[in-house]
Protein backbone atom coordinates (compact mmCIF):
# COMPACT_ATOMS: atom_id res chain seq x y z
CA UNK A 1 0.00 0.00 0.00
CA UNK A 2 1.53 3.49 -0.80
CA UNK A 3 1.53 6.09 1.59
CA UNK A 4 -0.98 8.97 1.45
CA UNK A 5 0.72 11.97 0.19
CA UNK A 6 -0.95 15.45 -0.88
CA UNK A 7 -3.96 14.86 1.68
CA UNK A 8 -7.43 16.52 1.12
CA UNK A 9 -9.64 16.58 4.34
CA UNK A 10 -13.19 16.31 3.15
CA UNK A 11 -16.02 16.64 5.57
CA UNK A 12 -19.10 14.44 5.55
CA UNK A 13 -21.71 13.12 7.95
CA UNK A 14 -21.86 9.32 8.69
CA UNK A 15 -23.49 8.13 11.16
CA UNK A 16 -22.95 10.95 13.69
CA UNK A 17 -19.62 11.68 12.86
CA UNK A 18 -16.97 13.31 10.20
CA UNK A 19 -15.15 11.21 8.37
CA UNK A 20 -11.88 12.21 6.37
CA UNK A 21 -10.96 11.07 2.96
CA UNK A 22 -7.66 11.51 0.88
CA UNK A 23 -7.56 12.47 -2.82
CA UNK A 24 -7.58 9.34 -3.62
CA UNK A 25 -10.64 8.85 -1.73
CA UNK A 26 -9.77 6.36 0.86
CA UNK A 27 -11.52 6.92 4.04
CA UNK A 28 -9.31 8.05 6.78
CA UNK A 29 -9.10 7.79 10.60
CA UNK A 30 -10.62 4.69 13.07
CA UNK A 31 -13.82 2.80 13.55
CA UNK A 32 -15.39 3.70 16.38
CA UNK A 33 -18.08 1.31 17.85
CA UNK A 34 -19.75 3.86 21.00
CA UNK A 35 -21.70 1.41 23.87
CA UNK A 36 -24.54 2.77 26.33
CA UNK A 37 -22.38 0.61 28.94
CA UNK A 38 -18.60 -0.08 30.58
CA UNK A 39 -18.64 -3.46 29.42
CA UNK A 40 -19.10 -3.18 25.91
CA UNK A 41 -22.72 -4.26 24.87
CA UNK A 42 -25.74 -2.44 23.80
CA UNK A 43 -24.35 -0.37 21.14
CA UNK A 44 -25.58 3.25 20.69
CA UNK A 45 -23.64 3.60 17.57
CA UNK A 46 -20.56 3.54 15.25
CA UNK A 47 -18.81 5.97 13.20
CA UNK A 48 -15.41 6.92 11.63
CA UNK A 49 -13.44 8.98 14.30
CA UNK A 50 -10.83 10.94 12.05
CA UNK A 51 -8.29 11.07 15.06
CA UNK A 52 -8.59 9.80 18.39
CA UNK A 53 -7.88 12.98 20.97
CA UNK A 54 -10.92 13.63 23.13
CA UNK A 55 -11.46 15.62 26.38
CA UNK A 56 -15.13 15.31 26.44
CA UNK A 57 -14.51 16.48 30.49
CA UNK A 58 -18.13 15.94 32.14
CA UNK A 59 -19.95 16.16 28.61
CA UNK A 60 -21.28 13.07 26.95
CA UNK A 61 -19.37 12.30 23.35
CA UNK A 62 -22.54 12.20 21.18
CA UNK A 63 -26.51 12.97 21.91
CA UNK A 64 -26.73 8.98 22.22
CA UNK A 65 -24.93 8.57 24.58
CA UNK A 66 -24.66 9.59 28.70
CA UNK A 67 -21.79 11.34 30.28
CA UNK A 68 -20.91 8.34 31.81
CA UNK A 69 -20.89 4.89 32.08
CA UNK A 70 -20.08 4.33 28.10
CA UNK A 71 -17.26 2.56 26.44
CA UNK A 72 -15.84 2.59 23.27
CA UNK A 73 -13.53 0.44 20.85
CA UNK A 74 -11.39 1.64 18.25
CA UNK A 75 -10.15 -0.46 15.48
CA UNK A 76 -8.24 -0.16 12.31
CA UNK A 77 -4.54 0.76 10.91
CA UNK A 78 -1.97 3.20 11.75
CA UNK A 79 0.54 3.63 8.22
CA UNK A 80 3.96 5.85 8.99
CA UNK A 81 5.14 7.86 6.24
CA UNK A 82 8.66 7.22 7.41
CA UNK A 83 10.11 3.68 8.60
CA UNK A 84 11.46 3.48 12.05
CA UNK A 85 10.81 3.62 15.86
CA UNK A 86 7.75 5.16 17.55
CA UNK A 87 6.71 5.80 20.04
CA UNK A 88 2.67 6.01 21.23
CA UNK A 89 1.04 7.32 24.19
CA UNK A 90 -2.14 6.96 25.23
CA UNK A 91 -4.27 9.62 27.80
CA UNK A 92 -7.26 8.09 29.66
CA UNK A 93 -9.61 8.63 32.40
CA UNK A 94 -10.81 5.80 32.72
CA UNK A 95 -9.81 2.62 31.61
CA UNK A 96 -7.45 1.96 28.25
CA UNK A 97 -6.15 -1.32 26.56
CA UNK A 98 -3.91 -0.76 23.56
CA UNK A 99 -2.87 -3.36 20.71
CA UNK A 100 -0.30 -2.62 18.15
CA UNK A 101 -0.07 -5.25 15.40
CA UNK A 102 -1.75 -7.71 17.70
CA UNK A 103 0.19 -7.07 20.59
CA UNK A 104 -1.65 -5.73 23.61
CA UNK A 105 1.04 -3.20 24.64
CA UNK A 106 -1.44 -1.22 27.23
CA UNK A 107 -3.21 -2.93 29.94
CA UNK A 108 -4.71 -0.08 32.33
CA UNK A 109 -8.39 -1.49 32.51
CA UNK A 110 -9.24 0.25 35.83
CA UNK A 111 -10.59 3.77 37.23
CA UNK A 112 -8.47 6.49 36.97
CA UNK A 113 -7.41 10.21 37.03
CA UNK A 114 -6.27 10.92 33.74
CA UNK A 115 -3.10 8.87 33.36
CA UNK A 116 -0.58 8.78 30.53
CA UNK A 117 1.23 5.11 29.27
CA UNK A 118 3.23 5.14 26.38
CA UNK A 119 4.96 1.61 24.04
CA UNK A 120 7.37 1.37 21.15
CA UNK A 121 7.42 -0.21 17.92
CA UNK A 122 8.82 -0.13 14.67
CA UNK A 123 6.90 0.62 11.64
CA UNK A 124 8.00 0.39 8.24
CA UNK A 125 7.19 2.89 5.69
CA UNK A 126 3.70 2.61 3.80
CA UNK A 127 3.17 -0.60 5.45
CA UNK A 128 0.18 -0.49 7.93
CA UNK A 129 -0.09 -1.97 11.17
CA UNK A 130 -3.45 -3.50 13.24
CA UNK A 131 -4.49 -0.90 15.75
CA UNK A 132 -7.17 -1.33 18.48
CA UNK A 133 -8.31 1.07 21.50
CA UNK A 134 -10.58 0.19 24.02
CA UNK A 135 -11.73 2.50 26.26
CA UNK A 136 -14.12 3.09 29.19
CA UNK A 137 -15.42 6.11 31.32
CA UNK A 138 -17.10 5.34 34.67
CA UNK A 139 -18.03 8.39 36.40
CA UNK A 140 -16.65 12.36 36.35
CA UNK A 141 -14.11 13.14 33.43
CA UNK A 142 -13.38 11.32 30.58
CA UNK A 143 -10.46 11.69 28.49
CA UNK A 144 -8.74 9.71 25.57
CA UNK A 145 -5.24 10.96 23.35
CA UNK A 146 -3.90 8.33 21.05
CA UNK A 147 -0.40 10.36 20.15
CA UNK A 148 2.86 9.68 18.71
CA UNK A 149 6.28 10.51 18.20
CA UNK A 150 8.94 9.10 15.60
CA UNK A 151 11.03 9.98 12.64
CA UNK A 152 10.37 13.62 12.18
CA UNK A 153 7.49 13.91 13.92
CA UNK A 154 7.56 15.33 17.39
CA UNK A 155 4.63 14.55 19.52
CA UNK A 156 1.14 15.01 18.50
CA UNK A 157 -2.23 13.22 17.98
CA UNK A 158 -1.88 10.67 14.79
CA UNK A 159 -3.51 12.15 11.89
CA UNK A 160 -6.32 10.85 10.12
CA UNK A 161 -3.90 10.10 6.96
CA UNK A 162 -2.13 7.88 8.85
CA UNK A 163 -5.32 6.05 10.27
CA UNK A 164 -7.22 3.33 8.23
CA UNK A 165 -10.74 2.06 9.71
CA UNK A 166 -11.28 -1.61 10.76
CA UNK A 167 -14.02 -4.12 10.83
CA UNK A 168 -16.56 -3.94 13.47
CA UNK A 169 -16.71 -5.98 16.57
CA UNK A 170 -19.99 -5.62 18.23
CA UNK A 171 -21.51 -6.17 20.99
CA UNK A 172 -19.08 -8.06 23.47
CA UNK A 173 -22.06 -9.79 25.50
CA UNK A 174 -25.08 -10.32 23.29
CA UNK A 175 -23.07 -11.69 19.88
CA UNK A 176 -21.10 -14.83 19.14
CA UNK A 177 -17.47 -13.96 18.18
CA UNK A 178 -15.81 -16.10 15.78
CA UNK A 179 -11.70 -16.70 16.73
CA UNK A 180 -9.88 -16.42 13.38
CA UNK A 181 -7.06 -19.09 14.55
CA UNK A 182 -9.73 -21.62 15.03
CA UNK A 183 -12.74 -20.84 13.83
CA UNK A 184 -14.59 -21.29 16.76
CA UNK A 185 -17.46 -18.70 18.22
CA UNK A 186 -17.31 -17.76 21.59
CA UNK A 187 -19.97 -15.85 23.57
CA UNK A 188 -20.53 -14.61 27.12
CA UNK A 189 -23.16 -15.46 29.47
CA UNK A 190 -24.41 -15.09 33.09
CA UNK A 191 -23.64 -14.13 35.77
CA UNK A 192 -24.48 -18.03 37.14
CA UNK A 193 -23.21 -20.88 38.77
CA UNK A 194 -21.07 -23.08 36.82
CA UNK A 195 -23.18 -25.97 36.28
CA UNK A 196 -25.88 -23.42 35.56
CA UNK A 197 -23.60 -22.34 32.59
CA UNK A 198 -22.95 -25.37 31.56
CA UNK A 199 -26.75 -26.17 31.08
CA UNK A 200 -27.16 -22.89 29.20
CA UNK A 201 -23.98 -23.47 27.20
CA UNK A 202 -25.59 -26.59 25.95
CA UNK A 203 -29.07 -25.30 25.39
CA UNK A 204 -27.45 -22.61 23.00
CA UNK A 205 -25.51 -25.73 20.69
CA UNK A 206 -22.03 -25.29 22.72
CA UNK A 207 -20.05 -26.20 25.66
CA UNK A 208 -18.21 -24.34 28.30
CA UNK A 209 -14.54 -23.06 26.36
CA UNK A 210 -12.19 -25.46 26.40
CA UNK A 211 -8.37 -23.44 26.16
CA UNK A 212 -6.51 -25.49 23.81
CA UNK A 213 -3.26 -23.11 23.96
CA UNK A 214 -1.86 -19.62 24.96
CA UNK A 215 -3.14 -18.26 21.37
CA UNK A 216 -6.74 -19.23 22.41
CA UNK A 217 -6.76 -17.92 25.74
CA UNK A 218 -4.98 -14.52 24.65
CA UNK A 219 -7.72 -13.81 22.35
CA UNK A 220 -10.25 -14.35 24.83
CA UNK A 221 -8.71 -11.93 26.97
CA UNK A 222 -8.76 -9.21 23.96
CA UNK A 223 -12.21 -10.29 23.25
CA UNK A 224 -14.15 -10.39 27.17
CA UNK A 225 -11.98 -8.29 29.06
CA UNK A 226 -14.25 -5.84 29.00
CA UNK A 227 -17.27 -7.88 30.56
CA UNK A 228 -15.44 -9.52 33.26
CA UNK A 229 -12.17 -9.58 34.79
CA UNK A 230 -12.78 -13.63 35.04
CA UNK A 231 -15.12 -16.22 33.16
CA UNK A 232 -15.95 -19.57 34.40
CA UNK A 233 -14.33 -22.74 31.80
CA UNK A 234 -14.91 -26.09 31.01
CA UNK A 235 -12.31 -27.40 33.48
CA UNK A 236 -13.35 -29.30 36.41
CA UNK A 237 -12.02 -32.12 38.57
CA UNK A 238 -15.82 -32.76 39.84
CA UNK A 239 -15.80 -36.41 39.43
CA UNK A 240 -11.95 -36.83 40.88
CA UNK A 241 -10.55 -34.48 43.19
CA UNK A 242 -7.28 -33.52 41.48
CA UNK A 243 -7.64 -35.06 37.94
CA UNK A 244 -8.36 -32.17 35.70
CA UNK A 245 -10.34 -32.97 32.82
CA UNK A 246 -12.00 -30.80 29.89
CA UNK A 247 -16.36 -30.96 30.30
CA UNK A 248 -16.70 -30.80 26.93
CA UNK A 249 -14.29 -34.00 25.95
CA UNK A 250 -13.86 -35.77 28.91
CA UNK A 251 -9.64 -35.56 28.24
CA UNK A 252 -7.63 -35.34 31.32
CA UNK A 253 -5.41 -32.24 31.09
CA UNK A 254 -3.82 -31.50 34.54
CA UNK A 255 -3.19 -34.17 37.58
CA UNK A 256 -2.61 -32.51 41.00
CA UNK A 257 -2.68 -29.58 43.02
CA UNK A 258 -0.33 -26.07 42.38
CA UNK A 259 2.61 -28.71 42.54
CA UNK A 260 0.91 -31.04 39.86
CA UNK A 261 1.64 -31.60 36.02
CA UNK A 262 0.22 -31.53 32.67
CA UNK A 263 -1.12 -34.47 31.60
CA UNK A 264 -0.16 -35.85 28.30
CA UNK A 265 1.97 -33.04 27.48
CA UNK A 266 -1.51 -30.74 27.40
CA UNK A 267 -1.70 -26.93 27.56
CA UNK A 268 -2.36 -25.45 31.49
CA UNK A 269 -2.02 -21.54 32.67
CA UNK A 270 -2.86 -22.13 36.25
CA UNK A 271 -1.97 -18.97 38.65
CA UNK A 272 0.79 -19.25 41.32
CA UNK A 273 -0.30 -21.95 43.86
CA UNK A 274 -3.32 -22.61 41.91
CA UNK A 275 -5.01 -25.30 42.15
CA UNK A 276 -5.20 -24.89 45.55
CA UNK A 277 -8.99 -25.94 46.76
CA UNK A 278 -9.28 -23.61 49.03
CA UNK A 279 -11.43 -23.61 51.84
CA UNK A 280 -14.31 -26.24 53.05
CA UNK A 281 -16.19 -27.41 50.78
CA UNK A 282 -13.52 -27.42 48.20
CA UNK A 283 -12.70 -25.46 44.50
CA UNK A 284 -13.64 -27.95 41.49
CA UNK A 285 -14.38 -25.74 38.88
CA UNK A 286 -11.75 -23.66 36.82
CA UNK A 287 -12.10 -19.58 35.70
CA UNK A 288 -10.00 -17.92 33.24
CA UNK A 289 -8.01 -14.14 34.08
CA UNK A 290 -9.30 -11.95 31.37
CA UNK A 291 -6.71 -9.66 31.97
CA UNK A 292 -3.88 -11.85 32.56
CA UNK A 293 -5.24 -15.41 31.06
CA UNK A 294 -4.04 -17.18 34.29
CA UNK A 295 -6.47 -20.17 35.36
CA UNK A 296 -7.79 -20.13 39.29
CA UNK A 297 -9.76 -22.89 40.83
CA UNK A 298 -13.38 -21.91 42.18
CA UNK A 299 -16.14 -23.39 44.53
CA UNK A 300 -18.87 -24.51 42.36
CA UNK A 301 -21.40 -22.85 44.08
CA UNK A 302 -19.85 -19.23 43.17
CA UNK A 303 -21.38 -17.29 40.32
CA UNK A 304 -19.49 -15.74 37.66
CA UNK A 305 -19.90 -15.12 34.19
CA UNK A 306 -19.49 -18.01 31.90
CA UNK A 307 -17.26 -18.56 28.40
CA UNK A 308 -19.25 -20.31 26.37
CA UNK A 309 -17.80 -21.72 22.67
CA UNK A 310 -19.12 -23.23 19.73
CA UNK A 311 -17.76 -25.29 16.86
CA UNK A 312 -20.51 -24.61 14.80
CA UNK A 313 -21.48 -20.59 13.16
CA UNK A 314 -23.51 -18.81 15.63
CA UNK A 315 -26.19 -16.33 14.44
CA UNK A 316 -26.43 -13.01 15.90
CA UNK A 317 -29.56 -10.93 15.47
CA UNK A 318 -30.92 -7.66 17.27
CA UNK A 319 -34.33 -8.24 18.52
CA UNK A 320 -37.24 -8.47 18.79
CA UNK A 321 -38.32 -5.30 18.73
CA UNK A 322 -40.05 -4.15 20.60
CA UNK A 323 -39.02 -6.12 23.58
CA UNK A 324 -42.63 -5.25 25.24
CA UNK A 325 -45.98 -3.78 24.29
CA UNK A 326 -49.20 -2.74 24.98
CA UNK A 327 -51.64 -2.27 22.23
CA UNK A 328 -55.39 -1.49 21.95
CA UNK A 329 -57.94 -4.11 21.57
CA UNK A 330 -58.07 -4.38 17.73
CA UNK A 331 -55.44 -2.35 16.70
CA UNK A 332 -52.47 -4.03 14.92
CA UNK A 333 -49.06 -4.99 16.39
CA UNK A 334 -45.83 -5.40 15.10
CA UNK A 335 -42.81 -7.13 16.14
CA UNK A 336 -39.53 -8.01 14.34
CA UNK A 337 -36.05 -9.37 14.15
CA UNK A 338 -32.77 -8.81 12.55
CA UNK A 339 -30.15 -11.04 11.38
CA UNK A 340 -26.59 -9.54 11.42
CA UNK A 341 -24.19 -10.37 8.67
CA UNK A 342 -26.76 -13.39 7.15
CA UNK A 343 -24.59 -16.15 5.58
CA UNK A 344 -26.64 -17.91 2.73
CA UNK A 345 -30.45 -18.38 2.96
CA UNK A 346 -31.86 -16.63 6.54
CA UNK A 347 -35.21 -18.68 7.68
CA UNK A 348 -37.63 -17.51 10.64
CA UNK A 349 -40.29 -19.33 12.33
CA UNK A 350 -42.30 -17.28 14.90
CA UNK A 351 -43.99 -18.99 18.11
CA UNK A 352 -46.91 -17.69 20.57
CA UNK A 353 -46.11 -19.19 24.06
CA UNK A 354 -43.60 -21.53 22.68
CA UNK A 355 -46.62 -23.14 20.19
CA UNK A 356 -45.55 -22.46 16.33
CA UNK A 357 -47.67 -19.89 14.79
CA UNK A 358 -49.00 -21.65 11.15
CA UNK A 359 -47.60 -19.10 8.58
CA UNK A 360 -45.06 -16.96 10.24
CA UNK A 361 -41.90 -17.56 8.48
CA UNK A 362 -40.93 -13.93 7.77
CA UNK A 363 -38.08 -11.75 9.57
CA UNK A 364 -41.52 -9.91 10.83
CA UNK A 365 -44.61 -10.45 12.36
CA UNK A 366 -47.97 -8.62 12.49
CA UNK A 367 -51.22 -9.03 13.99
CA UNK A 368 -53.53 -6.77 12.28
CA UNK A 369 -56.55 -6.66 14.83
CA UNK A 370 -54.75 -7.96 18.19
CA UNK A 371 -57.63 -9.55 20.74
CA UNK A 372 -57.04 -10.67 24.26
CA UNK A 373 -56.01 -14.47 23.36
CA UNK A 374 -53.05 -12.43 21.17
CA UNK A 375 -51.64 -11.65 24.27
CA UNK A 376 -48.19 -13.58 25.05
CA UNK A 377 -44.41 -14.05 24.58
CA UNK A 378 -43.66 -14.00 21.06
CA UNK A 379 -40.13 -15.51 19.69
CA UNK A 380 -38.31 -16.43 16.75
CA UNK A 381 -36.64 -19.57 15.69
CA UNK A 382 -34.11 -18.48 13.09
CA UNK A 383 -32.00 -20.77 10.94
CA UNK A 384 -29.16 -20.41 8.34
CA UNK A 385 -27.87 -22.38 5.85
CA UNK A 386 -24.45 -23.55 7.86
CA UNK A 387 -25.32 -21.81 10.69
CA UNK A 388 -26.65 -23.29 14.41
CA UNK A 389 -30.38 -22.27 14.67
CA UNK A 390 -31.36 -19.78 17.63
CA UNK A 391 -34.44 -18.99 19.92
CA UNK A 392 -34.33 -14.93 20.03
CA UNK A 393 -35.33 -13.75 23.73
CA UNK A 394 -39.18 -12.93 24.00
CA UNK A 395 -41.34 -9.88 22.87
CA UNK A 396 -44.11 -9.05 25.45
CA UNK A 397 -47.47 -8.47 24.06
CA UNK A 398 -50.50 -6.96 26.17
CA UNK A 399 -53.37 -6.28 24.80
CA UNK A 400 -56.24 -3.59 26.89
CA UNK A 401 -59.26 -2.24 25.61
CA UNK A 402 -58.62 1.03 25.78
CA UNK A 403 -54.39 2.90 26.43
CA UNK A 404 -55.14 5.77 29.41
CA UNK A 405 -54.88 9.23 27.91
CA UNK A 406 -51.61 11.26 29.29
CA UNK A 407 -53.23 14.37 31.29
CA UNK A 408 -52.36 17.52 32.05
CA UNK A 409 -50.60 16.70 35.19
CA UNK A 410 -48.90 14.04 33.59
CA UNK A 411 -47.45 15.42 31.10
CA UNK A 412 -46.33 18.51 33.39
CA UNK A 413 -44.97 15.77 35.99
CA UNK A 414 -43.06 14.07 32.71
CA UNK A 415 -41.47 17.69 31.60
CA UNK A 416 -40.31 18.56 35.53
CA UNK A 417 -38.85 14.41 36.05
CA UNK A 418 -36.91 15.00 32.41
CA UNK A 419 -36.02 18.31 33.83
CA UNK A 420 -34.38 16.81 36.60
CA UNK A 421 -32.54 13.89 34.99
CA UNK A 422 -31.12 16.76 32.59
CA UNK A 423 -29.64 18.68 35.62
CA UNK A 424 -28.37 15.54 37.31
CA UNK A 425 -26.91 14.68 33.96
CA UNK A 426 -25.15 17.54 33.79
CA UNK A 427 -23.81 17.60 37.41
CA UNK A 428 -20.03 17.48 37.68
CA UNK A 429 -19.10 14.60 39.85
Amino acid sequence: MKTLTGVIVIAVSCLGGLVATSASGQTEGLLGEYYRTVNMSNLAFTRIDPQVFFDWETNAPDPRLGVDGFSVSWTGFVMPAEGGEYTFYVTSDDGVRLWLDDAMVVNQWQGQAPTEYSATATLIAGTPIPIQIDYYENSGGAVLKLEWEGPGITREAIPAANLLPGAEIGDRMRFWHQNPENGHYYKMIGPCTWAEGKAQAESMGGYLAVLDNEAESDWLVRMFRPVSDVGFIGANDIATEGVWVWDQTGQNFWNGAADGSPAGGLYADWNSGEPNNSGDDGEDVATVGLSSGGWNDLNVARERYCIVESDAGQINYDGPFPAEDKVELETSYRVFVTVRNPLGTVQYQWYKNNTLIPGATASSLLIQHATYDDAGLYTCLITGETLAPTTTTAAKLTVVEELPALTVPGLAALAALLSLAAALRGRKK
